[in-house]
């Protein structure tokens, strides 16, 4: 093997290109878009909760998941009702993305707190989900359309 076939392959493993430009080191996964949201919601509807995160560094040592309350899904009294779907990556992995099902919204998800967390060698990040209930009278003839509020 050549050496610098070698090489090549040692850089490609640690190179992303961000804004067009090579990162040659690991740094912390960003988010994409806010880290704290707050969906107003009626209990019973079906929910997915999306996080999507630039890796920065390789795809295969990022990390993404849910976490319900601390714990992870399947681990949550409300496994089988809320679903952590399988990873997807975009951009040859410099993306990260992955959902949260959440198959009937019930009462327990309005003091609930739902984080994806991204995590690499250089750290980790987090974004946090909470629900507020989304009154019944929104349905009138004044009301307004509901909103997602970004802090």
């Amino acid at each position: 093997m050549k050496l610098l076939a070698v090489v090549e392959g040692v850089v490609s493993l640690c190179l992303l290109v961000t804004d067009g430009f090579p990162v040659l080191e690991d740094r912390l996964p960003e988010i994409i878009g806010s880290d704290h949201v707050k969906i107003k919601v009626h209990p019973g509807q079906q929910l997915f909760l999306n996080c999507e995160a630039f890796a920065n560094c390789a795809a295969d040592q990022t990390l993404i998941y849910w976490l319900v309350n601390g714990s992870f899904p399947e681990d949550a009294p409300s496994s089988g009702r809320i679903v952590e779907m399988e990873e997807s990556g975009f951009e040859d992995g410099a993306i990260l993305q992955r959902s949260l099902w959440l198959k009937n919204i019930t009462s327990e998800d309005l003091t609930s707190t739902f984080t994806c967390v991204v995590k690499n060698a250089a750290g980790k990040v987090l974004k946090h989900t909470t629900f507020t209930h989304l009154s019944s009278e929104l349905c009138g003839k004044n009301s307004k359309s509901p909103k997602h509020s970004v802090k």
